[in-house]
């Protein structure tokens, strides 16, 4: 977990303000999910274009990442949270034709914060994933590929 990969790189770019936050994400520190199904696609709501892509959350200590789905698409965003006063950054990163691409970056210090990146195309062939970084401890992972 700790270590090989460098993410300080989004220090410069993790400084979004404003970008808005997606409609389902899970609760802090937590590493259980709702009920489970055999589906790694759970629906928020039926109203709702935007779901929680439950193979995707990643935590660290002080930080968590994770992606949403959107209807119509398919597109997926990547999240991360924050707590105990920890500078987080997460990275959104795209797999086409086994050429990984960093699509997009976001990150967030403080207490308790939120924040996302724009929805990227995630259709046939391609596959998506989060990584997410604590600035303050030095700690990172990356999520599943989904």
């Amino acid at each position: 977990m700790n270590g090989s990969k460098n993410l300080a790189a989004i220090t410069m770019v993790t400084a979004l303000a404003g970008v808005p936050i997606g409609l389902a994400s899970p609760a802090h520190a937590t590493t259980a999910h709702a009920t489970t199904t055999s589906q790694s696609r759970v629906a928020t709501s039926a109203a709702s274009a935007v779901y929680f892509i439950s193979s995707s959350p990643v935590t660290i200590p002080g930080c968590k990442a994770w992606m949403n789905g959107k209807k119509p698409g398919p597109k997926v965003q990547g999240l991360v949270q924050t707590w105990s006063r920890s500078d987080c950054a997460m990275r959104l990163e795209i797999d086409h034709n086994q050429q990984i691409k960093w699509a997009d970056s976001a990150g967030i210090g403080g207490d308790l914060n939120k924040a996302s990146t724009h929805f990227h195309y995630d259709g046939r062939g391609y596959k998506a994933r989060v990584c997410v970084n604590n600035l303050n401890n030095g700690w990172d992972d990356c999520g599943a590929w989904y």
